[in-house]
């Protein structure tokens, strides 16, 4: 007897025991399932945000795929017109390269022609310069041969005898007279023979003057030439200095 009512004492400390166990497992069941559901529902929206944060950067590569594929189209159409364009400038470049090379060489022979004109200027400045100052010695030979000339021709003039007037006189009065004239002859040949050493003595005195004046005049006009020849060699080279 009292070994069943002491197994039976055990018996209902073990069952007691196992209840308060099996309440206990339940409760931290329960709590453990509670727990996990919240980390359930809380991981279920953690990746419900994750699936829309994916969705969101999906739609945002897809748009940056599409723009990076026009920007790629425009990058490629402004690379085209890049290279059309060096292609363009190149050519233009050879073109005025060309363009250049042509001015240059038509301004080289426009100053090697504009030289040779020069030249001949000068050359014709000097044939007019000699020119002018032979015209202006023939001038003034001819001013000096005019006025001898009529130097000569007055004093000429001057000794000429008057006609004679033997006709006019009766026989008598000539053959009077005939004597006085044959003395007045004389008389006027030695004056004639006189004046005509006067007058070559004065033409010869003109002819020197005449001379130092060609002289003078010749001097000038070689200095003006010389300046006129240096201010035209100036003038060209000061516009040979600005082409």
């Amino acid at each position: 007897m009292d070994l069943s009512s002491a197994l039976r004492e055990i018996r209902a400390q073990y069952e007691s025991l196992a209840a308060k166990n099996l309440q206990s497992a339940e409760e931290w069941y329960k709590s453990k399932f509670a727990n996990l559901n919240e980390q359930a529902a809380r991981s279920t929206e953690a990746i419900r945000a994750s699936r829309e944060e994916i969705h969101e950067y999906r739609r945002q590569l897809q748009a940056r795929t599409i723009e990076i594929e026009g920007l790629r189209g425009a990058n490629e159409s402004l690379e085209r017109q890049i290279l059309e364009l060096e292609e363009r400038h190149s050519a233009e470049v050879a073109g005025y390269q060309d363009s250049i090379g042509q001015l240059e060489n038509d301004l080289r022979n426009t100053k090697s022609e504009m030289a040779r004109h020069l030249r001949e200027y000068q050359d014709l400045l000097n044939v007019k310069m000699a020119l002018d100052i032979e015209i202006a010695a023939y001038r003034k030979l001819l001013e000096g041969e005019e006025t001898r000339f009529s130097t000569s021709g007055l004093s000429i003039s001057g000794l000429n005898p008057l006609p004679n007037p033997s006709y006019l006189l009766p026989p008598r009065i000539v053959s009077s007279s005939a004597p006085k004239a044959a003395s007045t002859g004389l008389s006027l040949k030695k004056e004639e023979e006189e004046e005509e050493e006067g007058a070559s003595k004065d033409a010869s005195k003109k002819t020197s003057k005449i001379e130092e004046s060609f002289e003078e005049t010749l001097e000038e006009t070689v200095i003006s030439t010389k300046k006129t020849e240096k201010s035209n060699i100036e003038e060209s080279t000061i516009s040979s200095q600005k082409m």
